[in-house]
Formats: structure tokens, sequence, C-alpha cells
């Protein structure tokens, strides 16, 4: 496992979430919209996965983790300063969901 990348890129995903839903703020009060954007979570780290290169379901896995664990870290860290209830949101933890699941999609299946 790169390292560098896992984290990396964990911080990327936070900063390019963090933009989108900044970026539709107005809007947010829509369900439609916030499955919206944790299926843009999905297909961010499955992009990245492709990067990485996962060579097996666990490696996959251990990304999507790391990746998760980075993006609670800095919504608990700077996102709850704006939304005290943020970790309370299911949109959010299906977000993360999609994040941890997207890298499996680029195993090589041999």
């Amino acid at each position: 496992m790169n390292w560098k990348k896992a984290i990396g890129f964990g911080i990327l995903i936070w900063l390019i979430m963090f933009a989108v839903v900044s970026a539709l703020l107005g809007w947010y009060g829509f369900l439609w919209l916030r499955i919206a954007v944790a299926v843009v979570g999905g297909i961010i780290s499955f992009i990245l996965a492709g990067y990485v290169k996962p060579k097996s379901a666990v490696s996959a896995l251990s990304y999507g983790l790391i990746w998760v664990v980075a993006g609670i870290i800095l919504d608990a860290l700077i996102t709850m300063r704006f939304n005290s209830a943020i970790f309370s949101s299911k949109t959010l933890w299906l977000g993360y969901f999609f994040i941890l699941l997207a890298p499996l999609l680029r195993v090589k299946k041999t």
C-alpha cells in the first residue's frame, strides 16, 4: 500500500466533496441532491482508485477505509464548525459507504 497516495487521496476526496457541498448549499435541502452528492463521492473514489490500482479486495478496502477515516477526521475538525449535526446525516454515511466500496470495483480480476 502506498500510504502517501492513501492519505493524500483521502484528503483530496474530502476537499472536492467540501467544495461540491459548499457550491450546492442553497439547494442542499433536497434529498435527491444529497443522494446525488453521495454518489459523486463514490465516483471520485472510483476514479482515484484507478490511480492506486489495488491488487486485491483487501487492498481496495484498505484504501477505502483510509479515505473514509480521513474524511471523518476532517469533517470532525472542520465541517463541524459549520454544521454541528453533520454526523447525524444519513446521506453523509451513504457517501462514506460509497467511498469505502468504490475501490473494490478497480480490483483486477484474474
